[in-house]
């Protein structure tokens, strides 16, 4: 059962929409509650990893040697939150082009808070999730973990320009037992991190 606390949910949804310190609105706060209900709705959560002792060969390379520097392990996963929000979000970029960016959005941060959660519940001690693309890696390296879990078999696709579709997808590892989550100064992720961008640490945060 997702159980994310909505204050946070809608904290990471903001920062999708770029209101990074920006005064809120009541009328997006409520376009939000209601579009973030529509994707609750409309969302078929599917998580798949596996679990590697010695990192795949792909990994063998920097910024991954980096990130998984004093890790005993690495999860590579993918996950999405299914079809329907594509469709959803495609009709109303045609009917109502707000409401399409905010669900948009909605359908992003909730993709990311329900695979947050999934790790939170593995029994393992993770540092925060890296997807190819990340820190001056190679976004192609999304085909190298298709390659290894298959995930066409539950309905994720990788297409040209290593789009995936449902859109609402990720593909990325995780560090077991890593240091990568222990200080921003000098942190590979520091540049992409959200949690900074919402004046956060991960590392002060239960993983």
């Amino acid at each position: 059962m997702f159980s994310a606390d909505s204050s946070e949910l809608k904290n990471r949804i903001y920062a999708y929409l770029g209101y990074h310190g920006a005064e809120r609105s009541e009328s997006t706060d409520s376009l939000i509650d209601e579009s973030l209900e529509e994707v609750k709705k409309l969302s078929r959560f599917v998580y798949r990893y596996e679990y590697f002792d010695a990192p795949p060969s792909f990994l063998s390379k920097e910024p991954y040697l980096s990130y998984l520097a004093g890790s005993t392990g690495v999860i590579v996963s993918v996950t999405t939150i299914g079809l329907d929000i594509d469709r959803r979000i495609k009709l109303l970029s045609k009917t109502d082009a707000a409401r399409s960016v905010v669900l948009d959005s909605c359908a992003s941060a909730y993709l990311e808070e329900r695979a947050d959660e999934f790790e939170r519940a593995l029994p393992y001690s993770l540092a925060p999730r890296f997807c190819p693309g990340y820190g001056d890696s190679d976004v192609s390296d999304i085909r190298y973990i298709f390659d290894l879990l298959r995930p066409e078999k539950f309905g994720i696709t990788l297409g040209a320009n290593n789009y995936m579709l449902p859109s609402k997808s990720m593909a990325g590892i995780v560090a077991v037992n890593g240091a990568a989550n222990m200080q921003c100064k000098g942190c590979i992720l520091e540049k992409d991190c959200r949690r900074k961008k919402e004046g956060k640490k991960c590392f002060s945060e239960k993983r």
